[in-house]
């Protein structure tokens, strides 16, 4: 098994210059009319490609070979699901500091969805909505003073469509941090107009 190691700015662009192409096909499937043959040799051609890489697999982040401290945390953050560079599934997210309305810690992203997040005509999917507020979420509570923990609930009030093609700005910050439960809070805006907010209860491991 590889060790990870610190990914340097060129090669997170170029695997963002990869998830770009991904998305593009993606979409050229999802959008267009192709034949049989076509979506065979695209697929012959991917598997081509597919097995040009390495097997040699490299640890998952929550793994000891990926170290500790913010080694683990990148390598997290660099391989997610819903901003990971190296996750071709992943949307691009623009992430900023962030206060609350009273001066709160927390963080933000921009983040513009596809019609690939499609859910209802037009407008993103509540499950992926839900997801992405999770990762904000989470990323805010690691703010905490007392430590860190997992998702316990997550509630979400989707007060209105969220546009796909549009750019988005979800925004989080603490509530409150007691003992092993962290409060968060947060919101998705379209303009000045709030599509969904979204308020998560994380709970420390017993002994953290």
């Amino acid at each position: 098994m590889n060790i990870i190691q610190p990914m340097d700015k060129e090669s997170l662009h170029a695997a963002r210059k990869l998830r770009r192409s991904f998305h593009a096909l993606a979409r050229k499937v999802l959008n267009h009319n192709i034949s049989l043959q076509k979506l065979d040799e695209i697929t012959e051609r991917l598997e081509t490609i597919q097995n040009e890489i390495p097997d040699a697999e490299l640890p998952k982040w929550w793994q000891p070979e990926t170290g500790s401290g913010e080694l683990r945390s990148s390598t997290y953050r660099n391989r997610s699901l819903y901003q990971g560079p190296y996750h071709l599934f992943s949307p691009d997210l623009d992430w900023k500091e962030h206060s609350g309305p009273n001066g709160e810690e927390g963080f933000k992203f921009h983040v513009t969805l596809s019609d690939l997040y499609e859910g209802p005509p037009l407008a993103v999917h509540g499950g992926y909505i839900a997801g992405l507020f999770d990762e904000l979420l989470g990323a805010v509570q690691s703010l905490s003073k007392t430590g860190t923990g997992y998702t316990a609930k997550l509630e979400i009030k989707y007060r209105s469509l969220t546009p796909i093609d549009e750019e988005l700005i979800f925004a989080g910050w603490i509530l409150e941090s007691s003992g092993r439960r962290i409060t968060v809070r947060g919101q998705c805006s379209h303009g000045e107009k709030i599509c969904s907010e979204a308020t998560a209860l994380f709970l420390k491991p017993n002994g953290k």
